[in-house]
């Protein structure tokens, strides 16, 4: 068997047909789907066994209230029967060539991820993952996500010989996996091609998730001095400056990792001019202008000082640590920005 596809849901209801269905309408046929069933008490339970009952390939598997689809997650992997994993979540759904997509990404390599068209409860579309983004490198993995669940495979047994999905209450256990992976020396191949469907809504998970760490700027004696240093970084009319140095430091970070193996998503043709197109897009996008400049700074009062810090939501302080090693190597103009405002 090619594909074991793992899905775990809780009180999805009938809304679950659709992420089923998508399953079922791949063009690659050779598959299991693993609905994994968090104790559901809706009758979601009641449709995925319908399906099960209509095709053999589709299990329910109920188990006991986890509150987290981690352990849904390892419980279906203990049961997967397929050569590679791929991951569903059951408000997601897949376009037909999914699944092929991907068996082409993992030939060669263990773990392998697509590109998503991202869209609210209403359908509409908010967010196409631009190529930029799919472009796979340890230190990119390390600064973020990168992928959801729904976008990505790996060979049977990768997941478990890096200690599989664990519980963490600040979300984001997939980022924690695929940086174990990453951590463990295996490489991402992804692919271009937006093949899954990810629900963006205030009621999901994803949207739910805290800053539970982060790294410190720069220290103060008191509280005060941190508020004028807080409101000075803040200040709107240095976004253009901001922008700059972002833009430097993005250029110059792109040109080490392209020189250190930067893996390209299958069907981007990245040449030296679309890759600057899209490095000015990316600059563009950032979270710089508007009502106020890195709104990921806060003013966090420690024990002997009072410090500002950029928040992460990451699962461990262990990892928010690394991010604050890598960023003050990489963002040399924006810490020198940094340095000449509070100067």
């Amino acid at each position: 068997m090619k594909f074991s596809v793992i899905c775990p849901t809780y009180n999805r209801g009938p809304a679950i047909a659709a992420t089923i269905e998508s399953v079922a309408a791949q063009s690659l046929r050779d598959w299991e789907l693993l609905v994994v069933s968090d104790a559901s008490d809706d009758g979601t339970d009641d449709v995925v066994a319908g399906y099960a009952r209509a095709d053999g390939r589709i299990r329910l598997i109920r188990t006991h209230r986890h509150g987290h689809p981690s352990g849904p997650r390892n419980i279906g992997l203990a049961e997967a029967r397929g050569e590679n994993i791929a991951y569903l979540d059951h408000d997601d759904r897949w376009a037909p060539g999914h699944l092929a997509v991907l068996a082409r990404a993992l030939e060669g390599e263990r773990f392998a991820a697509t590109g998503a068209t991202r869209v609210n409860a209403a359908g509409e579309v908010l967010h196409v993952t631009p190529p930029l983004t799919l472009c796979w490198h340890p230190e990119l993995q390390l600064m973020n996500a990168i992928f959801q669940p729904s976008q990505v495979a790996h060979v049977a047994g990768l997941a478990e010989s890096v200690g599989g999905w664990r519980t963490s209450g600040t979300g984001l256990e997939d980022w924690d996996l695929w940086l174990r992976l990453s951590d463990a020396g295996v490489r991402c191949r992804t692919a271009a091609e937006a093949t899954v469907i990810e629900l963006v809504d205030p009621s999901t998970r994803q949207s739910a998730v805290t800053a539970a760490h982060g790294w410190e700027v720069a220290r103060f004696p008191d509280g005060r001095a941190a508020r004028a240093a807080y409101r000075a970084l803040k200040d709107t009319r240095r976004v253009d400056a901001a922008r700059s140095a972002l833009e430097k430091d993005l250029r110059a970070w792109y040109a080490e990792l392209v020189a250190s193996g930067l893996v390209i998503p299958l069907g981007w043709r990245a040449d030296a001019d679309e890759v600057d197109r899209a490095l000015r897009e990316t600059v563009a996008a950032a979270p710089i202008g508007g009502h106020e400049l890195w709104p990921d700074l806060a003013i966090v009062p420690r024990a002997d000082h009072v410090a500002l810090v950029h928040l992460i939501s990451c699962v461990t302080r262990e990892h928010a640590d690394r991010i604050g090693t890598l960023n003050r190597r990489i963002m040399r103009h924006q810490l020198a920005m940094y340095a000449d405002v509070l100067s």
